[in-house]
């Protein structure tokens, strides 16, 4: 059963404060050639009282509010239908949340039954596919670029190894690059594959301080997620064999 549209109503639990807490709503509607077309809103709210250096520190600023109106590709429609069909509502209560209780109202529309309202029993999996939106749509319009990292091994048997990654939230997509021996090669990824990758990868605490700012040219293995920072993985065999096997 396919939706043509779906409205999320959203708000973190009366006990995150500020700046954590946010509240979004969210309207999805499917087109003709299966894309989407995306109405997001998002407000941080109670940040008055909170200094800027505070905020910053945090990794905020005064001005997070963000919207978007824009299109998603075919491959959101797909994505979003499993997750409509897993889903089952239960009414809403706001009443009678309790204060660590996230608020969630969703109305779901489709062709064959109709209209149906309530909070979701799978209300993890609406989270993670929800940030992943939120986050394509930061990519959509520039504000963010696809996720890349970069593994450096110039220890492996075979020669130095070079895996880059790139994925994008806005199609849903994942390309790795290999080299080796100055033979490169390309293959893309499965979306599911890349939720094992991050998992993996975020699995780590990794110590700015102790990372290096510039691309090593030798010694041991070496991640960079992205920024400056080029971390010492030597000591992370499953990290290791994770980007050997990619």
């Amino acid at each position: 059963m396919s939706f043509t549209s779906i409205q999320i109503r959203y708000q973190t639990a009366r006990s995150l404060p500020a700046p954590y807490a946010y509240f979004y709503t969210l309207t999805v509607r499917a087109a003709a050639d299966k894309s989407l077309q995306i109405d997001l809103s998002i407000t941080y709210p109670d940040r008055d009282d909170i200094d800027d250096d505070e905020l910053i520190a945090e990794g905020y600023t005064r001005d997070d509010d963000f919207g978007w109106s824009g299109r998603l590709p075919k491959a959101w429609w797909q994505t979003m239908t499993d997750l409509v069909n897993k889903t089952q509502l239960v009414p809403s209560n706001e009443d009678a949340l309790g204060e660590d209780d996230d608020y969630w109202d969703i109305t779901l529309e489709s062709d064959n039954a109709g209209v149906r309202q309530g909070r979701p029993k799978n209300a993890d999996s609406w989270q993670y596919l929800v940030q992943e939106l939120i986050q394509a749509s930061y990519e959509a319009i520039g504000r963010e670029r696809p996720f890349e990292l970069t593994y450096l091994d110039f220890a492996n048997q075979q020669g130095e190894l070079e895996v880059r990654l790139t994925a994008s939230f806005a199609d849903r997509t994942v390309k790795v690059v290999q080299s080796q021996n100055r033979n490169e090669s390309t293959k893309t990824q499965s979306w599911s594959a890349l939720q094992h990758i991050m998992a993996e990868v975020y699995n780590h605490d990794y110590e700015d301080d102790e990372a290096q700012l510039k691309r090593p040219r030798r010694d041991g293995q070496w991640l960079n997620l992205g920024g400056e920072e080029w971390y010492d993985v030597s000591e992370l065999p499953a990290l290791m064999k994770l980007f050997r096997n990619l």
